[in-house]
Order: C-alpha cells, then sequence, then structure tokens
C-alpha cells in the first residue's frame, strides 16, 4: 500500500473524529455527531486535502435534497400538531398494555419507513410518555419499544433512514424502492412481530400490572396546515412509487427521489402561510451532519484511508460468495456500535465498490442496509434514532432509561433479527 503526502494528515483527523464520535456522551459531555463530521470537513479543506472544488463536487446534492424535501414535509405535519393527532388517534384503538405496545412497535414502524425514522423517533417520544403515564408504568419499556420498532421499521425502504438511502444511491440499483420491498418487507413485518412477543414476554410483570385508563388526547392546532401538508406527503409517497413503476417499464427519466421530495416540500412552503414555523422545524442538524460528511470522506478517500480500512475491516472481498451478506450482515451489526450506522456505510460502501459490488449485486447492498440498520437494536449508540429518544425524554420529560436496560432486551432482539434476516436473505421468497 502506497502512502501519499496526505495519509497521515487524514488519519490523525479520522482517528480524532470517530474518536468524537465514540464517546460523544462519555462523562456528560455530550458532542453531536453532526458537529464532529463538521470538524473532520473543516480539517481536510485547511489541510488542503481536498480543494474547495472537489468539496463541492463530492457532495450529494441527491441525498440533501431529498432530506430537505421531506424534512419540509414532516415539519409540516409536526407544526400544525396533524403527526401527533393521527398517532394518538390509530393508538387510542387499543384497548390492552400488550395491543398499546403492539400498536406503538407497527405505527410507528410503517411511519418510519416513509418520514425518515430520525423524525419519527422527535416527534413519538412525548407521545408514549403520555401514553405510560396513564397507564402507570415506567416510559422506559415504551421508549425501548418506540426504538425497536422506529429502527426495524425504517429497514424496509430507501427513503426510512439515512444508510438507507446512501445505499440505494450510491449502490446504483436500478429500483431502489422495489428493490428493497421486494426484499425486506417480509423480514421487517417478521421482525416487528418476533419483537413484539419478546418485549411483550420480557416486560410481562410490568405490563400486567398497568391500569388502562382513558388515553392521552390531541388536537389539530392548524387545520389547513394540516390539510395542505397531509395532501403533499401523499402526493410525494405516490410519487416515489411513481418514479420506481415508470423505470420499471424501461422509460428513461432523470427524474429520482430526491426531485419528488423537494417538489412536496417546495410545493408546501409555497402554498403555506407558516413558512417560517416550518422552515424553523426542519432537521438541520441532519443536513449539515450530511454535507460534512460527504467532504469528510471524500477527503478519507483521497487521503488512502479506505484503502488502510480495506485490510482491517471483515469483509468478504467476493461480491459472489454464498457467504458474503451474512458476513456484511454480522460486521455492519457489531462496527456499527462503534461509530453508529451512518459513519460506518459511508466507510464501506466505497470498500465494498473497491471490491467490485456493483449494481447487479443487490443482495450484498441489501444485506449491508439490514444489517447496519437492526443495528441500532443492540445498544443505544448503534443508531441516532436511539440517541434522540434518549436525549429527548432526558432533555424534555426528565425521563430516562440505561445502557444496560436497553443491551438486555437488544441482544435478544438483534439476535432474533438477524437470525431472521439470514433466513430471508438467503433465501429470498421473491
Amino acid at each position: 500500500m502506497d502512502f501519499n503526502s496526505g495519509f497521515f494528515s487524514i488519519l490523525i483527523i479520522f482517528i480524532i473524529v470517530y474518536s468524537l464520535i465514540i464517546f460523544r456522551n462519555v462523562k456528560g459531555v455530550n458532542i453531536p455527531i453532526w458537529a464532529s463530521m463538521v470538524f473532520g470537513a473543516v480539517s481536510v479543506l485547511v489541510l488542503q486535502i481536498i480543494s474547495i472544488e472537489d468539496a463541492f463536487l463530492a457532495i450529494n446534492f441527491d441525498v440533501i435534497f431529498f432530506l430537505l424535501g421531506m424534512f419540509i414535509l414532516v415539519s409540516g405535519l409536526e407544526s400544525s400538531g396533524m403527526l401527533n393527532h393521527i398517532v394518538t388517534r390509530i393508538l387510542s384503538f387499543a384497548k390492552t398494555p400488550n395491543q398499546i405496545l403492539f400498536f406503538v412497535l407497527f405505527v410507528m414502524g410503517l411511519l418510519s419507513a416513509f418520514l425518515i425514522n430520525d423524525t419519527i423517533a422527535l416527534v413519538a417520544t412525548p407521545i408514549v410518555i403520555g401514553l405510560a403515564k396513564p397507564m402507570n408504568i415506567r416510559p422506559a419499556p415504551m421508549l425501548i419499544c418506540l426504538a425497536f420498532g422506529i429502527t426495524i421499521g425504517s429497514m424496509m425502504t430507501p427513503m426510512g433512514n439515512p444508510q438507507n438511502l446512501l445505499i440505494s444511491i450510491h449502490s446504483g440499483m436500478e429500483f431502489p424502492l422495489f428493490t428493497f420491498l421486494r426484499y425486506l418487507f417480509l423480514p421487517t413485518i417478521t421482525c416487528l412481530l418476533v419483537t413484539f412477543f419478546i418485549l411483550k414476554r420480557y416486560y410481562k410483570k410490568e405490563f400486567s400490572n398497568a391500569v388502562m385508563s382513558q388515553s392521552i388526547s390531541s388536537i389539530v392546532l392548524d387545520s389547513s396546515l394540516a390539510k395542505k401538508s397531509s395532501i403533499l406527503i401523499i402526493i410525494t409517497v405516490i410519487g416515489f412509487f411513481v418514479v420506481g413503476l415508470v423505470k420499471l417499464f424501461g422509460i428513461t427519466t432523470e427524474l429520482n427521489f430526491s426531485h419528488v421530495a423537494m417538489f412536496g416540500g417546495l410545493a408546501l412552503l409555497l402554498i403555506s402561510n407558516k413558512k417560517k414555523q416550518i422552515t424553523k422545524g426542519i432537521n438541520w442538524q441532519i443536513i449539515v451532519f450530511f454535507v460534512a460528511m460527504f467532504v469528510f470522506m471524500q477527503g478519507v478517500w483521497n487521503g488512502g484511508i479506505i484503502e488502510l480500512f480495506q485490510t482491517i475491516l471483515p469483509f468478504d472481498p467476493n461480491p459472489n460468495s454464498p457467504t458474503s451478506s451474512i458476513n456484511i450482515i454480522g460486521t455492519s451489526i457489531l462496527l456499527s456500535q462503534v461509530v453508529s450506522n451512518v459513519p460506518f456505510v459511508a466507510i464501506s460502501i466505497p470498500i465494498l465498490q473497491d471490491y467490485g459490488f456493483s449494481a447487479i449485486n443487490v443482495i450484498p447492498w441489501i444485506a449491508l442496509a439490514a444489517g447496519s440498520t437492526i443495528a441500532g437494536n443492540l445498544t443505544i449508540l448503534g443508531a441516532a434514532s436511539n440517541v434522540i429518544i434518549l436525549e429527548t425524554a432526558e432533555r424534555r420529560h426528565k425521563i430516562t432509561f440505561t445502557f444496560k436496560e436497553f443491551f438486555k432486551i437488544g441482544i435478544m432482539v438483534t439476535t432474533a433479527n438477524t437470525v431472521i434476516l439470514i433466513f430471508f436473505i438467503t433465501f429470498p421468497f421473491m
């Protein structure tokens, strides 16, 4: 391996950035992941490991525009009170504690599949805390259930979480939405069902003492914004399927998910009279994180660090190996605990591409998406959505759950989910 002039500089920066990510919550010091990535991006620019022009070209604006468009739409739903109203209305149909558990898993899971899990984590945390109080149970089991639900549910679509979006774009797969649903719909539903039974049994004693009382209520704060946001969200999701169908029938078009999402987002801003409120509700931290990550990862590539990691990461380099996908799932689950799943996937994509994994090797890419996603069920640090739930509960409601409690139930859930994934990916039914 040849070391170029910027190798040792970028190696030091890489170690610093990932150390900040790994130890971001040590001794009360809370360093956001986006801030660590910004430090890395600025460092590679200052040290001229990457030029400003190359940095601009490194930014995948399809990803940025997709996230921005979706965040605008979800912000409209949240600001109007509609998202809260929809979720609490659905949950109101639950008549027993176990039904509440089931609804939280499936409702939040299915919502996260199309509205990005990090956003659902932020919106749903106060809702499930509100459900726990009248039931006279600890909020912790409900919050952990929420974390599992949005993690597993987000697995089955490219827009469910950021790492899936990265994989769907950079792998070159031809029909990402249909491909994800084809391979991951059944395992996602199965994982949710199995996780429900694990949670039901694990928290059996606590839920047996629960008291079912009047469910929490919610009102739509702005009916006009609620209607506009809801209609545009529906149109946007339909648009995702239309884009996939158009390409499926062999019609050549430059239209992609980012165009559809931005159309929906910009349309809402144009017709809404609450532009400032919607803009304020956008998750700007994730936007900044992705811009910085694209720049930083290009610096990492230019500095030769990816070649170094090819010799360290235990990936099976053969795309056609029957055990390749199993290897990818296991590696993804374990290493995502160290650096979180999105940064792990950002490192893994160029490594797999360098090994020769291409758009035709669909199953290994699906394995990377699925493995890095369910990694969030093992420990709190495995996914950003877990951290969002924990931080929201602690800061706004003075409620928490421990790393130990999450891990004890998480290791059972992750083990079961892993077996399910390996079974479905090794023996695809469709």
